[in-house]
């Protein structure tokens, strides 16, 4: 069992450091995955989205599952102000399956992105990957890790309550084997087969265009933006990684780790917005959107404020 005790850490004011970095780092997160969730749902409804259904299902996946996992922060920060969980067993075991399936999800529905671009550009597979069945098995995928771990520990009787009922302290997420076993799974597997969709596709892209002699400006671009892709998961996802592998940490270290472990709630939608042309553009026109309606709101009060000076003008000379 995880010990919360605040003796670990002899410095209150790194904790203190620790949650200010932690806010910092939500809010941003909270703001983008927004702002995301908007565009895509502005450009499903609009019958002028050119994003394809399967791809802005995909970001709709990966963005609610940010979005999720941001709400249940207010959870752990009442456990971590008052050392007890006072909500009870069901919430705490809510809130730690909740964090495994949102926190995997999310990684694997940017994954599923990339794979279906490394299919359609490379293996030149455009039907399969536009297929109800494809998207319907994409879809399912990221499900499968959790629950495949969750049962294969219920099976083991190795499944641990999550709630101590002495004093009431409800593990953390990052606490889990099975999280541990998720975290695994993605940094020695999926992170490199990641990195290899990236460098084939912009490989497949350099030889087309030097077939047809085409210009090499749009692969030099392509090239850095994957390049950009590539290190953003790098350093939000591997020191997460490294970080949970370590066993029965101090507080300090646990608030260092659930602080890197969280990053991916800001540079998941950041990827996104690399990824996708469609996306950056619909997020801009929803800002711009907005920034016109809040001027033309502006602008009308204004009016109306002077239309009713003007009048009381014209009463008193009355």
């Amino acid at each position: 069992m995880n010990d919360t005790s605040a003796s670990f850490c002899a410095v209150p004011a790194y904790l203190n450091l620790c949650a200010s970095s932690k806010v910092l780092l939500l809010l941003p997160a909270l703001s983008l995955n927004i702002i995301i969730l908007a565009s895509v749902v502005s450009c499903l409804l609009s019958r002028q989205g050119k994003m394809r259904r399967n791809v802005a299902v995909f970001i709709l996946g990966s963005t609610t599952c940010n979005l999720v996992s941001l709400g249940l922060w207010p959870m752990t920060i009442h456990w971590r102000q008052h050392g007890r969980w006072l909500l009870g067993s069901r919430p705490c075991e809510v809130m730690v399956s909740a964090k495994h399936l949102t926190s995997s999800a999310s990684f694997h529905y940017i994954s599923l992105i990339t794979f279906s671009i490394y299919l359609t550009v490379v293996c030149g597979c455009r039907r399969l990957v536009d297929s109800r069945l494809f998207l319907a098995l994409q879809l399912l995928f990221p499900l499968l890790p959790v629950m495949l771990m969750e049962l294969i520990q219920w099976c083991l009787g190795s499944h641990v309550d999550h709630l101590d009922p002495v004093n009431l302290t409800c593990f953390s997420f990052i606490n889990d084997e099975v999280m541990r076993g998720l975290l695994l799974a993605k940094t020695v597997v999926f992170l490199p087969l990641n990195l290899y969709f990236y460098a084939h596709i912009v490989h497949t892209i350099a030889q087309s265009a030097k077939l047809l002699h085409r210009s090499q400006r749009v692969n030099v671009h392509l090239a850095k933006m994957f390049g950009l892709i590539s290190s953003i998961t790098l350093t939000a996802h591997v020191p997460g990684a490294v970080f949970a592998l370590m066993n029965h940490p101090s507080v300090c270290q646990e608030m260092v780790r659930e602080l890197v472990l969280d990053l991916p709630l800001l540079s998941s939608p950041v990827i996104l917005l690399c990824m996708n042309k469609e996306l950056r553009n619909q997020c801009m026109r929803l800002l711009q959107r907005d920034s016109s309606r809040l001027y033309m709101e502006g602008k009308e009060k204004t009016t109306r404020e002077r239309s009713k000076t003007s009048a009381g003008t014209e009463m008193m000379f009355a």
